[in-house]
């Protein structure tokens, strides 16, 4: 309980402030030494030879925008007992001390707050489509952002893209370096593959794919062998240019004799997989999920699965692929970017309906059909985590390279995108890796043939502004216990 009024304790501090610096003054004249911030415990030196002259009280500086120093120490909080007598010049309230642009821990047992916090600076320069939701987290935890870059150094630097700035030594980096290419269909495949050949057991969670145009020809030996032993077999294929993205060129055959195939081999390289036929359906339709991941660390590796993520579903009613439907790429792919242009696509402001969901209204009504959801969240995670692990000793390679040990140089975080599928026995499936996840919070709405505008899309919002502030949460360089916020 406060003793008396807040003003008589706040000016009671002050006259018990002001009555210990004289009395410790006092002291060190009479003593001939002086308390120096950043050398407590050095040698005794005389007074009249170090005490420095008190400069000339002149007007008040402006503050300018990129001023690394730290802001005078506010007067404290009323405290809830009789305030102890200020500490000697140059040592925090705890006696400990304290050099410039340092501060000090409270010895009150929480230990990530600090008697004189300065927010987080983030450089959001070159942030590009994932500007929106970036700044709603940055006013959310009441940080800085340097919009235009700065010229002194931030703690944190959001690249929109990829690792690509030689010219940071310091801070922290939203992408590791080589990202981009280990997570290519091409690359993931292979990496995928070791690890299925190592432990097969442990890494069917990735259809059986080959390479083009050079396993073309294991690719057809291999299906024509198993047709000769079981010709019930009807399998279906699904080709997806290695360099593609947002469903860019991506087709259905159901042979490898498909004259489409040959003009891959020509073109441009590709991963043909085994295509999933009996997906988990809803409202009839097939969906999959978008979840994001943060990559904290590579050594130690640190792995976060944000708890909400996305489902986007097909917008035509699914049927198991045959010739006739094979080219109905509203009914068999997934991706958002080629379902938004359909007719029967549906912006919906609820969580739990439209052609864009949360993960979570999913999971639930799931738990209304009895399914084991912790089961199906534990599936997930072990994916997740065997993916990363399979992609962990190239990207170790990208990261020495380009930041050797000993150099200086930022450390490196990344939110990656993983694409899920639910087969019907409810196994999850990876479908793809992003480096590169979209985080726009809006969505562009036709008005008129050719006319559109940006419309609020309150499901994205809800999720990636979500997932980016705890990512910052997680990232925050000025606590130094970080506790899980996923």
């Amino acid at each position: 309980m406060l003793r008396g009024s807040p003003e008589r304790e706040l000016a009671a501090w002050w006259e018990a402030e002001a009555e210990a610096a004289t009395a410790a003054k006092a002291q060190a004249a009479k003593e001939q030494v002086r308390v120096d911030p950043g050398a407590a415990g050095e040698p005794e030196r005389k007074a009249a030879e170090e005490q420095p002259k008190e400069p000339t009280p002149g007007p008040p500086r402006a503050a300018e925008e990129g001023d690394a120093r730290v802001s005078p120490r506010p007067p404290p909080a009323l405290p809830v007992y009789r305030p102890k007598p200020a500490p000697a010049q140059g040592l925090c309230p705890h006696g400990k001390s304290r050099s410039k642009g340092r501060s000090c821990k409270r010895s009150s047992g929480q230990s990530d707050e600090y008697c004189s916090p300065r927010p987080v600076t983030v450089d959001s320069s070159k942030a590009r489509t994932s500007l929106d939701a970036l700044k709603i987290s940055i006013r959310q935890l009441k940080w800085k952002e340097f919009p235009f870059g700065r010229r002194l150094p931030c703690d944190i630097y959001w690249h929109g893209v990829s690792f690509h700035d030689s010219d940071i030594f310091s801070g922290q980096v939203n992408k590791f370096p080589g990202m981009t290419e280990m997570v290519r269909k091409i690359t993931l495949s292979r990496a995928v593959r070791i690890m299925q050949n190592l432990f097969p057991e442990e890494y069917n969670f990735y259809p059986r794919s080959w390479i083009l145009p050079d396993e073309f020809q294991l690719f057809a030996a291999q299906v024509q062998m198993v047709k000769d032993g079981d010709p019930s077999w009807k399998p279906t294929f699904i080709v997806k240019p290695d360099s593609g993205c947002q469903g860019d060129g991506i087709y259905l055959i159901k042979d490898p004799s498909d004259i489409r195939l040959a003009g891959t081999l020509q073109s441009r390289p590709a991963v043909v997989q085994e295509y999933i036929c009996k997906p988990l359906l809803i409202d009839k339709l097939k969906f999959d999920i978008r979840l994001y991941v943060l990559l904290k660390s590579l050594d130690p590796l640190e792995i976060y699965i944000a708890k909400e993520g996305l489902s986007r579903f097909c917008t035509e009613p699914y049927q198991e692929p045959n010739p006739k439907n094979l080219h109905h790429i509203f009914m068999h792919l997934t991706n958002y970017s080629l379902n938004i242009h359909s007719g029967k696509f549906v912006h919906s402001d609820s969580t739990s309906t439209g052609s864009k969901r949360t993960f979570s209204s999913i999971l639930c009504r799931l738990s209304s059909k009895g399914v084991d959801i912790k089961k199906v969240w534990s599936d997930i995670i072990s994916l997740v985590i065997k993916t990363v692990i399979a992609l962990t000793p190239e990207l170790k390679v990208f990261y020495q390279s380009d930041i050797p040990a000993g150099r200086p140089g930022p450390t490196c975080f990344q939110i990656l995108g993983f694409d899920i599928l639910l087969m019907k026995n409810l196994k999850p499936i990876l479908l793809e890796v992003n480096a590169n996840p979209s985080m726009r919070i809006e969505h562009e709405q036709e008005l008129s043939p050719g006319v559109f505008e940006n419309v609020p899309s309150l499901v994205d919002e809800e999720v990636k502004v979500a997932v980016i502030r705890d990512t910052l949460r997680l990232m925050d360089p000025l606590k130094k216990k970080r506790g899980n916020q996923f």
